[in-house]
């Protein structure tokens, strides 16, 4: 006759402790890998700034590209008709101001350009916005 061996017996109860540090670790990994705002539309980078401005959030952000060129939502144009893009969205918000993003390498006539457009089309405020420097 063939002896076999008695099965090993269980512990009496199953321990949940490695099943939760997995799913710790889990959390932890997804909140570092995430990202936690969604991507800008147009991929600028801003000067850094040397005041800790935080203004309330701007209703209208308009982005000026290295090359020149003003985009508002999916809308891009030349600084010089930038204020035909924005003038119906202010006055269906009922605000007069703006936001501007502008790339670091965009030239200054650009901005000054977009700012004059602005003007004339009845923006009172604009916030150019920038980087906290390091």
């Amino acid at each position: 006759m063939i002896d076999f061996d008695e099965p090993r017996q269980r512990p009496p109860y199953e321990t949940m402790v490695p099943l939760i540090n997995v799913v710790f670790l889990l959390l932890i990994f997804f909140l570092l890998a995430g990202t936690m705002e969604p991507a800008e539309p147009v991929p600028v980078d801003l000067p850094a700034g040397q005041i800790d401005d935080k203004n309330s959030r701007l209703p209208a952000t308009l982005y000026l590209e290295k090359d020149g060129f003003v985009w508002f939502g999916e809308n891009m144009a030349p600084p010089e008709l930038s204020g035909v893009l924005v003038k119906g969205f202010l006055k269906d918000e009922g605000t007069d101001r703006v936001a501007i993003k502008a790339d670091q390498e965009a030239p200054a006539d650009a901005l000054l350009t977009l700012m004059e457009a602005l003007r004339k089309a009845g923006v009172k405020e604009v916030t150019i916005q920038t980087e906290q420097a390091r």
